[in-house]
């Protein structure tokens, strides 16, 4: 298989990189106040509560590097390759259950389809479809967004004979995750609505 083209290394790291450069800084600077005064409680600790709360807005605005990019290059590879998304669409992270990232919880990032039998998630390397008939139960599942308020999975789940399934998405929709994170309540009141057909 080639290496990705869109989901690189790089942009999983500098999703996380470029937050941590404004947090840095109040973090380091607390902390050697404390070092320094030999104090726990005082300007040490409000530059690292400071810190805390400036990387949290950071990673809710930064946390998505080259998102818009990245979607409108997977929209030209796509229909390079000839695939067309021409029902409902979201532009998605997706992991399998197995999945475990320090770096990013999303495995693969892609379109998830949905048409009046089946769910299709469709990204640069894989195509995994669900058929609505199999599908029992549509909630959210914590992620590592999920820690800090900004995200969680909208898990799709069910059965396949004997053997459970589980879609696990996160809308990437908007530039900020908190915007995401709204978005995911909306996907799965569609989904839930779409599987109940």
């Amino acid at each position: 298989m080639a290496p990705p083209t869109v989901w690189t290394s790089r942009r999983k790291i500098m999703g996380n990189l470029v937050p941590a450069l404004f947090w840095l800084p109040f973090a380091v600077s607390g902390l050697a106040w404390m070092a320094v005064k030999s104090e726990v409680l005082g300007g040490g600790l409000a530059l690292l509560v400071t810190g805390t709360v400036v990387g949290w807005f950071a990673l809710n605005r930064f946390g998505l590097f080259e998102n818009r990019r990245m979607r409108a290059q997977l929209e030209r590879i796509l229909h390079a390759n000839g695939e067309t998304l021409a029902g409902e669409k979201w532009f998605v992270g997706f992991a399998t259950p197995r999945y475990s990232s320090t770096v990013d919880p999303h495995e693969d990032i892609g379109f998830l389809e949905v048409t009046d039998d089946r769910l299709r998630f469709l990204s640069e390397s894989r195509t995994v479809e669900v058929l609505r008939a199999d599908v029992s139960e549509v909630r959210f599942r914590a992620n590592v967004h999920s820690l800090l308020g900004l995200g969680r999975w909208v898990s799709v789940e069910g059965k396949v004979g004997e053997k459970p399934i589980r879609l696990m998405v996160e809308p990437r929709e908007l530039p900020t995750l908190l915007g995401n994170r709204r978005e995911g309540a909306r996907l799965r009141t569609r989904l839930r609505s779409w599987a109940a057909k």
